[in-house]
Formats: C-alpha cells, structure tokens, sequence
C-alpha cells in the first residue's frame, strides 16, 4: 500500500504544478510555428490585395479611358466644340469613377474624329501609396481613343 502511495504522489504533485517542461515547450514551438504561419499570410494577403487592386484599377481605366473617348468624339461631332468635347470626356470619366483626371495636354482630335486622351487614377492599396517607395506603383495613368459611329 505504501508502495501505490509512492507512485501516484509524484504525478498528484506534477498535476499540481503544471505540465512538464518537455509538454510546455512542444506548445510554445507549436504556438510559435501558428505566429510565423498569421504574420506571413497576412503580409501575403496584403501584397495580394495590392496587387489585384493595381490590376482591376489598370484594366477599368483603359476601358474608361475608350468610353471617355467616344463620347468626346460624339460631343465633337454634334458642336464641333473642342471645349465641349473635352468637357463631355472629362463627365464621362468622372462619372465612371469620380477620381479620374483627364489630361487636357493630351487631348487630341483626329480629322476623322476619333478622340485620344490620357485618363489617370492612384489605385487604392493599403500599402503601396502608402509606403514612399512604391506609391508611384499606384498612380496609374492609361491612354483612350475612341470615335464615334453616329
């Protein structure tokens, strides 16, 4: 009897004080594999982001650029109106997204109508406008031409 008491007091005394030592650092390596593992997901999300936001910010400007564009040149064909022309691209830019800037330096019409202009936006990112060596990355400027057929 005595002998079962000798045995079951050390692990009583170990449930007392804790895990041991070989169990507490298999959760700290376990609990530091799961820190490393959040930290580089998230800095992968967030270049991820950047990278999509850059990318669908390019492919609509382009396709603003082109409608901006058209109905220049459709505003140049009714008043023949280099000014209204430039007014109706910078209206229809600003309608597809209220950030977009026109050039008026690079605004041009063609004798045939077709309109060509540069549209411009900065990309919302979370860290690349943000962070001074790569905030030019967001700024995006894509060129438009568009005429017409009425």
């Amino acid at each position: 009897m005595r002998l079962a008491r000798a045995l079951v007091l050390p692990s009583r005394a170990l449930d007392r004080v804790g895990r041991s030592g070989a169990d507490r650092d298999r959760g700290d390596i376990v609990l530091g594999w799961l820190t490393r593992i959040t930290i580089v997901l998230g800095i992968a999300g967030l270049g991820l982001f950047d990278a999509i936001s850059v990318g669908t910010t390019a492919v609509s400007l382009s396709d603003q650029g082109n409608m901006a564009a058209r109905e220049a040149s459709e505003a140049w064909q009714e008043t023949d109106s280099v000014q209204a022309a430039y007014d109706a691209a910078v209206a229809s830019a600003k309608e597809a997204n209220p950030l977009n800037v026109v050039s008026p330096k690079t605004f041009t019409i063609d004798s045939d109508d077709t309109v060509h202009l540069t549209v411009s936006r900065t990309a919302t990112t979370i860290v690349l406008y943000h962070w001074g060596r790569t905030a030019e990355w967001a700024e995006l400027t894509r060129e438009g031409r568009g005429r017409s057929v009425s």
